[in-house]
């Protein structure tokens, strides 16, 4: 990597109780020259403390902790500071849980037997600003999230935009969206933005749940 691009590292916290993980999540990263761990804690108080000295660009945290698990703790990032990303990592998953974590606005949801290929897509997503969410956690939304308190009103959406969300639940990037309907980037950005306002959704997770509601995927 050249001098200039060691600027751009993105610039990462781990907060999690078990100092296994911790180690095993620092050496799934080490090695990668535009990822920097800035600082380690080890529940969502000392995650605050390390706040007031680091500016991460995202917060990997997990969910059940001691003294501030990581809901509430993701909580308190997004009212001190919006623009940090934050990534959930759990040992288990269900409904309850991931609806919780849609109205913390957590921007991306990963198991932590996750491997390293599909960590560092999560975080390159979340970091270019798109939410990230497991395999598993969509199948999970599928079948366990149909009853959720999401508007299922059916709201008028283009054949086009229909084809975007449909594609989006698929869990397809951007280009690849573009590439498949033979349309740009921007215009698929565009589509994403109107259905994120059209469906009041906050982030990818809101987009998938009207979707199932609606019997779209």
């Amino acid at each position: 990597m050249r001098e200039k691009d060691k600027k751009k590292a993105i610039k990462l916290i781990i907060v999690d109780d078990h100092q296994m993980f911790l180690e095993g999540i620092s050496a799934l990263i080490e090695n990668n020259d535009d990822i920097k761990i800035i600082g380690i804690a080890k529940n969502g108080v000392e995650g605050l403390l390390l706040l007031k000295k680091e500016q991460p660009d995202i917060v990997l945290t997990d969910i059940e902790m001691p003294n501030m698990g990581g809901l509430d703790f993701a909580k308190k990032i997004k009212s001190i500071n919006p623009s940090i990303k934050i990534i959930a990592l759990t040992a288990h998953c269900n409904g309850t849980i991931i609806d919780k974590v849609r109205r913390t606005k957590i921007d991306g949801y990963l198991y932590k037997k996750t491997g390293r290929m599909e960590l560092l897509n999560a975080i390159y997503s979340v970091y270019n600003g798109y939410g990230y969410y497991s395999l598993e956690t969509m199948e999970m939304m599928r079948n366990s999230l149909l009853s959720s308190d999401l508007n299922n009103e059916v709201i008028n959406l283009s054949p086009r935009e229909k084809e975007v969300l449909k594609l989006i639940c698929k869990e397809k990037k951007t280009s690849k969206i573009a590439e498949e309907l033979h349309i740009s980037v921007n215009t698929v950005e565009s589509h994403r933005k109107n259905l994120m306002r059209k469906l009041g959704a906050k982030n990818m997770i809101g987009l998938v749940k009207y979707a199932i509601n609606n019997n779209m995927t």
